[in-house]
This record gives structure tokens, sequence and C-alpha cells, in this order.
């Protein structure tokens, strides 16, 4: 009796002729674009706020590309501004996480935007707040700062052997506050922050870390936090003051020639980049457009 197969090659290619992506890269901007969306310099609260960074909803959708929106700098460097009560805050989105923005320095030789986590400021948990995640970005024009040390937090920590409190040796890094309210999905058991600046340190939170649910590491200020680290109160408190200085993140303008922003610069220009951070043209005074710089914008 004969045995039939299937057609292996032939299915398997249909297959992959339906599934495989294809990719399309984004569309050059038009000729012209709308001033008004892109404000070259304009304040939110007490930050001022200007190329390369600018206001999030300061993007527009060309007409005549379905979908292709393009940013007043660079991608990444988008701010909300949002009335919180009687007061604009500043607030910039990484990873899906907000941040307020408390400074932005545009100094040549000192390029960083000063971040504080906005649900350490959003007053859950009072002088004691949880850090709920860490701190992740893309670093094509972020980076992080040789001023930063590291806290890290660990929660629902308990004795494996026993199902009780951890061995006293970590009392000293235990959060001791009647507010404190560990994070989502931490589980039961005591809190500690430890200082992450001794190879002693990294033990300790490696020894401890055996005992926990939950290990969340987030950058400071070195110096805030070295001022901080021996006063009684940090573990009741003091590591809070720490959270609210914030952390600083450099930012840096694009130097090489991988695509045609240094270009656009160079003649004055603001460099617009699709949300895939592709450079799609330069913006030129009067509405104009160029490709790659001013030179060569529309007349």
């Amino acid at each position: 009796m004969a045995v039939h197969l299937p057609c292996l090659p032939v299915l398997l290619f249909v297959f992959l002729a339906v599934h495989v992506p294809v990719t399309h890269a984004d569309p050059p901007l038009l000729s012209t674009y709308n001033v008004s969306m892109c404000s070259e310099s304009f304040w939110c609260g007490s930050v001022e706020i200007h190329y390369p960074f600018y206001l999030a909803n300061a993007t527009e959708a060309i007409a005549d590309y379905s979908g292709n929106i393009f940013s007043c700098g660079y991608t990444d460097l988008s701010i909300s501004c949002k009335l919180e009560g009687q007061t604009w805050i500043p607030t910039i989105r990484l990873d899906g996480d907000d941040y307020t923005v408390e400074n932005i320095s545009y100094h040549y030789d000192h390029q960083t935007i000063l971040l504080v986590d906005s649900d350490v400021l959003g007053g859950a948990g009072g002088d004691c707040p949880a850090v709920r995640h860490e701190v992740s970005f893309n670093e094509t024009w972020l980076h992080s700062s040789s001023y930063n040390d590291n806290l890290t937090f660990l929660f629902g920590c308990c004795d494996p052997r026993g199902h009780g409190p951890v061995p006293p040796e970590f009392d000293a890094y235990k959060i001791n506050c009647t507010q404190f309210k560990s994070p989502p999905g931490a589980g039961p058991g005591d809190s500690f922050v430890v200082i992450m600046t001794s190879e002693h340190n990294r033990y300790l939170e490696q020894e401890l870390a055996m005992n926990c649910n939950m290990t969340v590491t987030v950058p400071v200020n070195h110096d805030v936090l070295m001022a901080a680290s021996n006063q009684s109160n940090f573990t009741s408190g003091g590591y809070g003051d720490v959270l609210k200085r914030g952390f600083e993140l450099e930012w840096s303008r694009i130097t090489g020639t991988e695509d045609g922003c240094h270009l656009c610069e160079a003649s004055n220009g603001q460099c617009a980049y699709s949300q895939h951070r592709e450079f799609l043209g330069c913006l030129c005074h009067r509405g104009k457009v160029g490709s790659p710089d001013c030179k060569r914008s529309s007349k």
C-alpha cells in the first residue's frame, strides 16, 4: 500500500512567506512643518526646556504618510508638562516609568538632567517611600552619570530556616518606618536598604537577597548619600530624603556621522526623529524642512 507523505517543503515555504516580517523605513518629512508645534524654548514650572528636549505633545501626524510621527528633538528627550494642583510639573518617561525633572543643564561640559522617581514624590509611604522599579532607559542619548551611587532595596525578607525574621546581624539595614509599605508582589517579611559602596556591603546584599522575594537597585546622588549614610535615622526616613533629592543622567548630542543630524545642527537646524529613533529631516526657520540640513531646505 502506498504511503502519501505531506509536501513539507512546499508547506514550509508557504508558512515562511506568510510569517516573515517586512520592515519599512520611516518616510521622510514633507518640505514644510507647523512651526507652532516645535517651540524653541519654554518653561514648565521652574525648568527651562529647549532643544534637543521638546514638549511631548509637540508632535504631529504627517497627513501624507499615515501614522508617521516626528519629534521636535531627540526621540527619548520628550518632556510632558503636567498640571498638579496649581503647579506645572515637567515629567519624562523612561521605559514606561515616570520621573519628575528637577533640572536640565545645557552647559557644554555638563549636559545633565536631574530626575526623581515620580512614585517617590507621590506621597505614598511619607518619609519612607518604597521604590517599585529599577531605572532603565535607551542609551542612544541618555547615559549613567559618575555622580551617582546605588541604593539596593530588599523586600519580603524572611529567615528560610524558620520562616521568621531575618537573622539579627542584618538589623542595622532594616527599614523601620510605621508608614512604610512594601511594593505589590513583595510578599510578607521585613524590608532592608543597603548602600552599595563597598565589597562588604555587596556581600551583605547578596546574603540578604537569598532570603528576600524582591530586590530593586536604584541610582542616587553620591554626595547626598554620603551626607546621609552615617545618620542614625537613615533606615527610618533618611533614605527617603536621599531618594527625593534624585539622581543625574547625562545627555549628549549626536556627534557621529551615522545619520544627517550633525549636518542639520551645524546649519542651525533642529533634528526631527521618528519614534523608532530614525533621523527624518532638519527643521529650519520659517517652517522649512531640509534634508539633511538647512542649506538644502525648500525655497
